[in-house]
């Protein structure tokens, strides 16, 4: 009697199918085709990232810069009497002074109050607007062990002019201009400059920035609202020699982006009124 065959038999020859390898083939196409989608994708977001760069290449140049334009290089340090271009009471942030820009004669700025109300000794005065931050710059400075004194604050005209004609007897004309403003040229007049020593010290040098008021003051006063006037190193554009004692008075705001800039005082005003758009407020 013959065997029948069931249907779960395989004919002579024919090998079962390896799901296993189809599986494995499987998954590696998937990693494969994942691969390559997430590298498309990398592809675009550097397209966007680089500021337009290869975009531009096809489409033109990006509308938003990529940097920051250069800084517009201030005047020649050039003696004059102008006026400087923004030398209202109210304008005290923006004020160009140099040895060419001026304020006027019987420029006084109202508000004048004595440094007593920021918790120093002494009669000198500054505007208004300074006590609040000048006492806070104070405070800090004490906790840091670094406390600091007033000097020097506002000057009238008529002062700075005496002074001026002091210098130039005892250092003779040129060395009194590069290291003291004439008349109507000084930031001092604003009641906005403030020259500082270390607390108990008679007077302040050009190595007070290697003491550790002096050097706590460059490295922290801008954050009160005080950025250095004078920095070293820098007279080709501020005009005058190193001051580290010279500070001026921008508020905590313009003071931060004076810092940020990396320019000198005289650059940043400079640059502020001289690239088209509105001043600072």
């Amino acid at each position: 009697m013959s065997q029948r065959r069931t249907s779960r038999s395989r004919p002579a020859g024919r090998k079962r199918p390896n799901y296993a390898l189809r599986r494995i083939m499987a998954l590696l196409v998937v990693i494969l085709a994942f691969a390559l989608v997430s590298r498309l994708v990398a592809g675009v977001v550097s397209l966007f990232d680089s500021g337009g760069t290869a975009l531009s290449q096809v489409h033109g140049p990006s509308s938003a810069p990529s940097t920051k334009p250069p800084p517009i290089p201030p005047p020649d340090c050039a003696l004059g009497q102008r006026f400087a271009p923004f030398h209202g009471y109210d304008e005290w942030q923006l004020t160009f002074l140099d040895t060419n820009y001026r304020l006027r004669k019987a420029y006084s700025p109202p508000g004048l109050q004595p440094i007593s109300k920021a918790g120093f000794k002494g009669s000198l005065l500054v505007r208004k607007e300074l006590i609040q931050d000048l006492a806070a710059l104070r405070k800090a400075a004490a906790a840091n062990d670094t406390p600091i004194d007033v000097v020097a604050a506002y000057r009238s005209y008529s002062e700075q002019a005496s002074l001026f004609e002091r210098r130039k007897d005892q250092l003779g004309s040129q060395e009194a201009l590069d290291k003291t403003a004439r008349a109507g040229h000084s930031e001092h007049q604003l009641g906005t400059a403030v020259d500082f020593k270390t607390e108990g010290q008679r007077d302040v040098t050009a190595k007070w920035d290697q003491s550790p008021t002096g050097s706590w003051m460059r490295e922290n006063a801008w954050r009160f609202g005080f950025a250095q006037g004078y920095p070293k190193g820098k007279q080709a554009v501020t005009c005058y020699g190193y001051e580290p004692w010279h500070y001026r008075y921008f508020g905590r705001t313009l003071a931060d982006e004076i810092h940020r800039s990396g320019l000198t005082v005289r650059e940043f005003l400079w640059n502020e009124q001289h690239r088209g758009g509105s001043p600072i407020p």
